[in-house]
């Protein structure tokens, strides 16, 4: 075997094991003194493709859907002035952004067979916890660690899959009264839910799409392809690209990086009309989305916003932030409630995940 080949394969191997440590599950001892976390995982059987989408059908609606299988939940902000007035509505959820964070978060999973840390692995099937304490699908932090007394019943986010993914949208909703508008701050429309997707894993410069640490002139993220890419575009991306058939594939519409500006804390945004994350050459409309047996639709909305001059994207993006790690001025107000940390220098679940399906090592992505 040849030097550079013994190299490629050994860098195969390595990243081949970190790939397979796909399930976190740390307990309160194991996280005492860093993470605290405050809640045991519980044992449970993770639900097949057809179960969950089953309990994304009836999160997506919202309260009056799931009913007592979820917490409470208060209205949503709808309408910015452009031209709807603002109003406020019961809360729900695009199925495509609820299916596609979940995908980013666990590749669905509530429940898995332990191989991290060290001394729970072998352990029975038991909840997904993150080193973080990201408890199950949604991997919801806020409110899981010692001393945290949330509304929400925390036994449950831990042993009830259903109550887990209406809490990661409790959050979300929290994300999206917290961010500016994006359009006309419409929920049914899934390129409104943007600044809302980019909070649930932290509002700093990480994210933001002219962030020069990502892969440069990169398209629409591909899973299978991989990529430095900002949370939210990992997440439109898996809507264009699903897996194992769990979603109709949604060509969705990017903001304009010009429009996005140079901190970690947008302001508010034209409709996206972008065909990709750094591409405004060809526009694209935006869409809505339900669950699974109701078909599909076009939102209606124009495709561009008069101020976005037709097939631009501002050639010269915002400047970077000199410290592309963070917000500038310290804005990050709509932190926390995911697991997955996109700086972080810990592998995430969802990184494990990317670099399990780039070296193909299972047919069926997760």
């Amino acid at each position: 075997m040849s030097p550079r080949l013994g190299l490629v394969v050994g860098v195969l191997m390595l990243t081949s094991r970190a790939a397979l440590a796909f399930c976190p599950s740390y307990t309160p001892k194991e996280t005492a003194g860093g993470q605290n976390c405050g809640v045991d995982p519980a044992p449970g059987t993770n639900p097949t493709i057809p179960q969950w989408n089953l309990v994304f059908a009836k999160v997506a609606p919202g309260k009056a859907s799931w009913l007592t299988d979820g917490p409470s939940i208060g209205d949503i902000g709808s309408g910015c002035g452009k031209p709807n007035p603002p109003t406020t509505v019961p809360a729900h959820f695009p199925c495509h952004v609820l299916k596609s964070i979940a995908m980013v978060e666990t590749g669905w999973r509530q429940f898995c067979v332990p191989d991290t840390p060290a001394a729970s692995v072998g352990a029975p099937e038991r909840t997904i916890i993150s080193f973080d304490c990201g408890y199950g699908i949604g991997q919801v932090t806020s409110g899981m660690h010692v001393g945290e007394n949330p509304s929400f019943d925390r036994q449950r986010v831990v042993s009830e899959p259903t109550y887990n993914l209406a809490t990661g949208t409790l959050i979300l909703a929290g994300k999206w009264g917290a961010t500016k508008c994006v359009g006309d701050n419409n929920p049914d429309v899934v390129e409104d839910w943007y600044t809302a997707i980019w909070a649930y894993n932290g509002l700093a410069y990480s994210n933001n799409p002219s962030n020069p640490n990502l892969t440069p002139g990169r398209g629409v993220y591909n899973p299978s392809n991989g990529g430095s890419y900002t949370y939210q575009e990992k997440v439109l991306g898996w809507m264009e690209h699903p897996s194992a058939n769990r979603w109709t594939s949604l060509a969705v519409a990017y903001p304009n990086r010009a429009d996005v500006g140079g901190s970690g804390a947008p302001p508010d945004l034209p409709e996206p009309s972008c065909d990709s994350p750094t591409d405004c050459t060809k526009t694209r409309i935006v869409h809505a989305s339900v669950c699974d047996g109701v078909p599909m639709m076009d939102a209606g909305v124009p495709p561009k916003d008069a101020s976005v001059p037709p097939g631009v994207d501002a050639a010269s993006p915002p400047p970077p932030n000199p410290d592309a790690s963070t917000a500038p001025n310290g804005a990050a107000s709509a932190d926390g409630g995911c697991s997955c940390r996109e700086g972080s220098s810990t592998p995430s679940a969802s990184w494990l995940f990317l670099a399990f399906v780039m070296l193909g090592t299972r047919r069926r992505k997760r």
